[in-house]
């Protein structure tokens, strides 16, 4: 059990940093959170360190200063919490607080059997606010104990809207840009590029934390929740995927590569990766759904800092930094996104439901236009797409090809008028 005294010292402390809020910048989904008014429980979703906690924190100095109760379950002096101990937590905040209506909970599921607690906190009136940085733990205990009581929100770093508020640098209107605007934009962007979205890494330079959030979720979120009996295979493979962001893979290949026992294992290990947000993967498109899963995919890192402070010599594939950029952002958008591959061509990104297809290209020029021209157009026509959309680290203009409209722009243009729209 843990003791009453050292949760009031934990409580008073994590209240304190409140106060780090005057650095932090407004999230696009924040007017979503904001407006909230329902009866179940919100829940927000990402990786370590994407900001959870900040949108947790901007929410209650909004909307509930003063009126609420604030706990993180991420903090190694409770290290031993049982489901047990919520009982002496609420005792606890209520001694301390009195009898607040809304609880905030950051990182709960570390803790076996917070969904029953939760539900519990429901069903007396509280209004439930939770992060967590684990898809699989909170979507199974949510889906068994809690169906339909929680909406959820997923949370991604910094979009480049985001990460110029960080900077202080105006948004300019979507489309009209300056001679000076276009050069401060497209400058800002390539640091963007490499650096990526972490709040930390913007607002205050903190790039340590890159390797760190890399090595917590490899120690703490998998290997010990998971029991992995080989961590430093683990590691390996998990680098091995982050420095290959924007390629295909398969788990039968990089069971040969790593000289590991079993594909399933490799396919375990992309899993974990996949439910702690610091991958995702993007399947092939195919008309037949059955075959969907044969096929390799394409693998994507969560944040571009990420990959360049984990993989020497990277910034040498800037194309691949800028396919990634453009697939977070998709995620980003909610959008159902897949990538094309013909007989001797590839494209990028295609999303059926817009009917769109992309491409991304650092840069296009006399030996790959051909080429990237070719892939685009064959992507559009295989999947009925009526747009089609080449994106480049710097070049606009606007073709016409095999009676195909195709618009090449920056990336950094199609990032600012593509922003999350929310209510």
């Amino acid at each position: 059990m843990i003791s009453k005294n050292i949760l009031r010292t934990v409580i008073a402390d994590q209240l304190k940093e409140l106060d780090l809020l005057e650095n932090s910048v407004p999230r696009t989904i924040f007017p979503a959170a904001v407006s909230y008014i329902g009866a179940s429980a919100f829940v927000v979703k990402g990786v370590r360190r994407c900001g959870k906690s900040f949108l947790l924190k901007q929410l209650v100095k909004v909307k509930f200063d003063n009126g609420f109760f604030y706990f993180n379950f991420d903090d190694e002096r409770i290290e031993g919490f049982k489901s047990e101990d919520f009982q002496a937590l609420m005792e606890t905040l209520i001694e301390m607080f009195g009898n607040k209506k809304n609880a905030f909970f950051d990182e709960i599921q570390n803790i076996e059997g917070w969904e029953l607690f939760v539900n519990r906190i429901l069903r007396q009136g509280y209004k439930v606010f939770i992060t967590g940085s684990n898809a699989n733990l909170l979507s199974k205990e949510l889906g068994t104990h809690l169906t339909g009581r929680h909406v959820d929100l997923e949370l991604y770093p910094f979009s480049f809207t985001e990460f110029l508020k960080a900077k202080n640098i105006a948004i300019p209107n979507k489309g009209a840009y300056s001679t000076e605007q276009k050069a401060l934009l497209s400058k800002i962007f390539k640091e963007y590029l490499i650096t990526g979205g972490m709040p930390e890494v913007a607002v205050f330079s903190n790039e340590a934390i890159l390797k760190t959030v890399l090595t917590d979720i490899i120690q703490k979120d998998i290997a010990s929740r998971y029991n992995i009996r080989k961590p430093n295979e683990l590691k390996i493979i998990l680098k091995f995927l982050i420095a290959n962001a924007a390629n295909p893979i398969t788990y039968r290949s990089i069971k040969n590569n790593f000289n590991i026992k079993s594909a399933n294992t490799v396919q375990k290990y992309i899993g974990y990766a996949e439910e702690t947000y610091i991958v995702f993967t993007v399947q092939r498109f195919e008309k037949k759904i059955k075959v969907f899963d044969k096929n390799p995919k394409k693998i994507y890192c969560v944040d571009n800092g990420i990959i360049t402070k984990n993989t020497p010599n990277i910034t040498e594939r800037k194309g691949a930094l800028l396919e990634n950029t453009v697939a977070i952002h998709l995620k980003r958008l909610g959008k159902e996104f897949y990538y094309y591959c013909g007989r001797n061509t590839e494209t990028d990104f295609v999303i059926p439901t817009e009917k769109q297809a992309i491409q991304v290209c650092y840069e296009l020029g006399n030996e790959n236009k051909e080429r990237e021209i070719k892939g685009l157009i064959e992507a559009m026509q295989k999947t009925k797409a009526t747009t089609g959309l080449i994106l480049t680290l710097e070049q606009e203009q606007e073709i016409i090809s095999q009676n195909k409209r195709i618009t090449i722009k920056p990336v950094w243009g199609w990032l600012l008028e593509n922003e999350l729209k929310t209510k």
